[in-house]
C-alpha cells in the first residue's frame, strides 16, 4: 500500500509540478509577447521617424531643385539681356553713351513721377484736373502703373546688375 501511495503521491506531485510549470511557461510567455510588442512597437516608430525624416528630406531637395530652376531662369533671362545687348551693333560713341545711360536714369525719374503724383494727389491738387467721377480710377490706374513701371525698371536693371559673390576687379 505504500508503494500505491508513493505512485499516487508522485503523480499528485508530477502533476502539480506540471502545472507549475505551464503556469509558468505561460506567465513568462505572456512577459515575452509583452516585450516582443514593445519591441515592435519601438520599430514601428523608428520607421515612421525615418519615413518622416526621408519625406523632409525629399521636400527639401524639391526646394531645392526648384531654387534652382529658378536661378537658372534668371540667370538665363540676365544672359539673353546681356546678349541682345552685344547684338546691337557698335555706333558713334555718343549715342552709346546716351543708350547706355537711357536705363539709370529712367529708374529714378520713374520714381520721382511716381512721388510726384502720390503728393498731388494726398494735397488734393487732382481735383484741378479731373471730375470727382474719374478720379479714383483714373489716379488708382496711373499710380499703379506708375508703380509698375518703376519697380520694374529698379528691379529688373539693378537687381539683375549685381556681381556674383566672390567677383572681384
Amino acid at each position: 500500500m505504500s508503494e500505491l501511495i508513493d505512485f499516487g503521491a508522485s503523480a499528485v506531485t508530477g502533476g502539480a509540478l506540471g502545472v507549475i510549470g505551464t503556469a509558468i511557461g505561460r506567465v513568462a510567455g505572456f512577459f515575452e509577447r509583452r516585450q516582443d510588442h514593445a519591441q515592435e512597437r519601438e520599430r514601428w516608430t523608428h520607421e515612421r521617424a525615418m519615413a518622416e525624416a526621408e519625406a523632409a528630406r525629399a521636400d527639401h531637395a524639391a526646394e531645392r531643385d526648384a531654387e534652382t530652376d529658378r536661378r537658372q531662369a534668371s540667370y538665363a533671362g540676365l544672359q539673353a539681356s546681356l546678349e541682345a545687348e552685344t547684338a546691337i551693333r557698335a555706333s558713334y560713341p555718343w549715342v552709346e553713351a546716351v543708350r547706355a545711360l537711357v536705363r539709370p536714369i529712367l529708374t529714378p525719374l520713374l520714381w520721382l513721377l511716381y512721388l510726384i503724383v502720390f503728393f498731388a494727389v494726398m494735397e488734393g491738387q487732382a481735383e484741378r484736373y479731373l471730375t470727382p467721377e474719374a478720379q479714383g480710377d483714373f489716379i488708382g490706374y496711373f499710380i499703379a502703373n506708375i508703380a509698375f513701371a518703376a519697380t520694374a525698371a529698379t528691379l529688373w536693371w539693378f537687381g539683375d546688375r549685381a556681381p556674383p559673390p566672390g567677383w572681384r576687379r
